[in-house]
């Protein structure tokens, strides 16, 4: 005789697979059905919106990316010469091979003598530290996926061997919160930064702030902190170089970690070496960072390299530390970038390798960061004539950014109804405003004024 179950002749793995279709009707067959829907990045999202955007007059002020007076995105001459170096000559062409983990070794140290030596060489220092650190060999290095991934993978290592522990501005780059939560930080705080009443920094707030929560903490775990070197993002004001020095002096003595976000050097004061203030400061060796010094740098601005994802992360060891110290820090470093990416890109690492190495294209890089400075500083000067924005051309505002202060609602309407885009918090991108549209934008902006009195 035949046992039927189900309709199937008996045998055991026909009888599980229904009775399995049985039991789990009602319930979702996979866990991807209950991921919830992200919300769309607060910068990279409304570019998405604006593309879709059929108002003729539409105006993008959100992303920062430089665009010159006719809003195109064109390429710095000191860059589209070294490409055309590069497509020209064979040997700076021809090898299309992985890089090694932590970037190539003439990339690693014509960087790290652009950061440590040419603009730790400035005036307002008596002598050159970093170039002390350099011949001490005493700086970790690696080539990163630009600014972004160097904060991405300095969080990972803090995280698996210093601190979950950061202080970040507010307000800041919204990607900062970001990155520090999905790389293992599990205390984030806000340090005041900035009164939006009044449109001023609260640095007095700021170092108040720390030395009641930092101080006061008896852990053993050290505070990581963000410091934006210049051209704050978002709202494009600056800590005076007084305020750096009681800034600077009282991380230290908090014997916190400082991570100094270097992504638009140059874009201060359109000299590149004099915009590394803050990097000057940290390396004096009056100051002792216990658990490193940490600089998270990107060409995609200073260079135009957005796409090509070029810059770096070093981390600096204490004098006091044995150079097997470096060793290790080298040895994790690669094994956190090797389990993410393997190695990092070539073009756009070869493009600036050049830059940085021809005495003639670094010189005209110069004077491209110069240009582009002075543009910038143009449209401030437009805006604060025809609006009367005293604050824009504040000494201290710096940048490719300006924080209008606008509310949401009123940021919203000016998307809705004038198809002007900014971020939801009020930054505007001064490169996005150019001649055919400032118009069309300062009357608007007035307009939205007068009606939100």
């Amino acid at each position: 005789m035949t046992i039927r179950i189900f309709s199937h002749p008996f045998n055991f793995p026909v009888v599980r697979r229904q009775l399995y279709r049985n039991i789990k009707t009602s319930k979702p067959l996979s866990l991807l059905n209950q991921i919830e829907l992200a919300p769309p990045d607060k910068i990279l999202g409304l570019t998405e919106t604006f593309n879709n955007d059929q108002n003729p007059n539409k105006v993008n002020l959100t992303v920062g990316i430089y665009k010159d007076n006719f809003g195109k995105v064109t390429t710095f001459p000191s860059i589209s010469k070294a490409q055309k170096l590069i497509d020209r000559e064979l040997g700076l062409n021809k090898n299309l091979s992985y890089l090694p983990i932590k970037g190539g070794k003439d990339y690693a140290e014509n960087v790290k003598n652009f950061l440590y030596d040419e603009s730790c060489s400035s005036s307002d220092t008596t002598k050159n530290y970093g170039k002390d650190l350099l011949d001490n060999n005493r700086i970790s290095f690696a080539q990163t996926l630009s600014g972004t991934g160097a904060l991405a993978i300095s969080a990972k290592f803090l995280s698996l061997f210093i601190s979950k522990k950061v202080w970040i501005p507010n307000f800041s780059w919204a990607n900062h919160m970001n990155i520090f939560n999905k790389n293992g930080f599990k205390s984030i705080y806000n340090y005041s930064y900035y009164d939006l009443k009044s449109g001023q920094l609260t640095v007095d707030k700021w170092l108040s702030d720390l030395r009641e929560r930092v101080g006061q903490d008896k852990s053993d775990e050290p505070h990581c902190i963000i410091l934006h070197a210049c051209c704050h993002n978002p709202t494009g004001l600056d800590p005076t170089k007084d305020d750096w020095d009681k800034i600077i002096n009282t991380i230290n003595e908090l014997r916190m970690v400082p991570v100094i976000d270097m992504a638009y050097q140059g874009l201060e004061s359109g000299d590149l070496l004099k915009d590394a203030y803050v990097l000057r400061k940290c390396i004096d060796p009056k100051y002792v960072w216990d658990n490193g010094l940490f600089l998270c740098q990107s060409f995609a601005k200073n260079m135009g390299l957005y796409g090509e994802r070029v810059g770096s992360l070093s981390i600096v060891s204490p004098a006091h530390s044995p150079s097997t110290v470096k060793l290790a820090v080298d040895s994790q470093l690669k094994r956190i970038i090797r389990s993410i990416y393997s190695s990092p890109p070539g073009y756009g690492s070869r493009v600036a390798n050049l830059v940085l190495s021809d005495p003639a294209l670094k010189s005209q890089w110069f004077k491209d960061v110069h240009g582009m400075v002075n543009r910038l500083q143009s449209i401030r000067d437009k805006l604060s004539y025809n609006l009367e924005w005293d604050t824009v051309n504040d000494e201290q505002q710096h940048g490719m950014f300006y924080f209008t202060r606008f509310s949401l609602p009123v940021v919203q309407e000016l998307r809705d109804k004038y198809s002007i885009y900014l971020t939801d918090d009020g930054r505007l991108s001064l490169s996005g405003v150019n001649d055919s549209d400032i118009e069309y934008v300062c009357d608007t902006f007035r307009k939205i004024e007068q009606l939100s009195k």
